[in-house]
């Protein structure tokens, strides 16, 4: 609604805007953006991917963003827990959440504290990689049938081309 003015009686009257233009230039806007936004796509695969993950991993009582922070401690060896946050990608809050269960399952113990902390897996972390391999090829297998192997080629191309970019 806007104020509109007669400028003969000076009398003020709410008069309506091109609400409806609006409203339809807002929806053409937002349907454009739906079948586009490669964020909101990615956002979505990875969801389900990760769900199918998690499902598989659920009788070990972890979850695949865990298993990607032991599988980091067991490449990359003790390490600080910004180290594990630039390499995975992960915002620092969600590393120290992450990382506190884990410490409270055994999977990982800390060293120091402060900026110099470090964090490694231990032994029960380590077998727990061993344990869940097999659970982790399924969910492997599942995600390529969900992808097609094209699209995970694609995938595991496109996330080595942005490695190499850094």
């Amino acid at each position: 609604m806007h104020n509109t003015v007669d400028n003969k009686t000076h009398k003020l009257y709410m008069q309506p805007m091109r609400e409806t233009m609006d409203k339809d230039r807002a929806t053409d806007v937002a349907e454009l953006i739906a079948s586009q936004c490669l964020a909101g796509r990615v956002r979505r695969l990875n969801r389900v991917v990760t769900n199918l993950y998690d499902r598989a991993l659920q009788p070990y009582g972890i979850k695949i963003n865990q298993a990607n922070i032991l599988i980091s401690l067991l490449v990359q060896g003790e390490t600080r827990p910004g180290e594990i946050g630039s390499r995975l990608q992960m915002e620092k809050s969600t590393v120290s959440r992450t990382l506190d269960r884990m410490k409270k399952s055994g999977w990982i113990e800390t060293n120091g504290t402060g900026p110099g902390q470090t964090v490694r897996i231990t032994e029960a972390g380590r077998q727990l990689m061993v344990d869940t391999h097999d659970a982790w090829q399924h969910a492997q297998r599942k995600a390529t049938e969900l992808l097609g192997e094209d699209g995970a080629q694609a995938i595991l191309a496109i996330v080595k081309r942005l490695r190499q970019a850094r």
